[in-house]
């Protein structure tokens, strides 16, 4: 089915009748997908950092060890992991989610380049789209035009009230896909190093030896992002322009 044979389909269909507004309708979820595309087609190298105009230029690291336990799911944070492990097991996960774990990954926690967060995501997301994928990445690193603020940063360790709308006080999403932290008590569930040993004990999930300590302090971490990702942002802006006559030079 053709995109516009699909848009005008929903029209008839919503015609008349009390319905969501985009951005958050289906409408708006599709303006989005045409955007995408129209991104990908237009503008070089969307799919990299280098030589990509709508791209900020981040010196992001490159630790292997952190972007591993990022995508087997064992970063010591239950709500990311258990995020990552449904996406490894099903296929799929709540955009939600995909804004969670993105962001811990590059600008919020660990400082991994996004296109490494793209390639797992290529890999495992049975609604892979290329232009999608990218313009998602590009967005939720904070690096594109389209992204969020880059210092407004996803906690790991989500309250109920927050912006990724977790409504799951019990845990039971992370007990479904972390089998490990089963036997935690609610209170610890999101949180488990914090729990007494003896908690940790009864609940047979010792942190550091039946599941991971978390991999790195999220205050600690996320500010020293937030400063680094300032001062590359505010280096690139102040780099001169080439001068016309270089341009066409270059272009000759």
């Amino acid at each position: 089915v053709s995109v516009r044979q699909f848009y005008h389909g929903m029209e008839k269909v919503i015609a008349g009748k009390k319905h969501s507004q985009p951005p958050t309708s289906l409408k708006g979820q599709l303006y989005f997908r045409e955007m995408a595309y129209l991104q990908g087609l237009s503008i070089p190298n969307f799919d990299k950092q280098a030589g990509n105009p709508a791209c900020k230029q981040i010196p992001w690291g490159n630790d292997a060890k952190l972007l591993k336990a990022w995508e087997e799911g064992k970063t010591g944070f239950p709500f990311i992991d258990a995020a990552m492990r449904q996406l490894r097991k099903t296929g799929w996960l709540h955009h939600l989610a995909r804004h969670a774990v993105a962001c811990f990954l590059t600008r919020g926690d660990l400082w991994v380049s996004w296109e490494k967060g793209r390639d797992v995501f290529d890999r495992f997301l049975v609604d892979a789209d290329w232009a999608i994928n990218n313009q998602n990445w590009l967005a939720l690193a904070g690096v594109a035009s389209w992204s969020p603020p880059f210092f407004r940063v996803y906690h790991p360790v989500p309250k109920m009230d927050s912006a990724l709308q977790v409504r799951d006080p019990e845990g039971k999403y992370i007990r479904e896909f972390v089998p490990e932290l089963r036997g935690m008590p609610d209170k610890y569930i999101y949180c488990p190093w914090n729990a007494p040993k003896e908690v940790q004990e009864k609940a047979k999930c010792v942190i550091g030896k039946d599941y991971p300590k978390p991999v790195v302090v999220h205050e600690k971490a996320s500010a020293e992002n937030i400063a680094r990702f300032k001062a590359a942002s505010s280096g690139a802006a102040k780099r001169p322009a080439p001068a016309a006559g270089a341009a066409s030079k270059r272009a000759k």
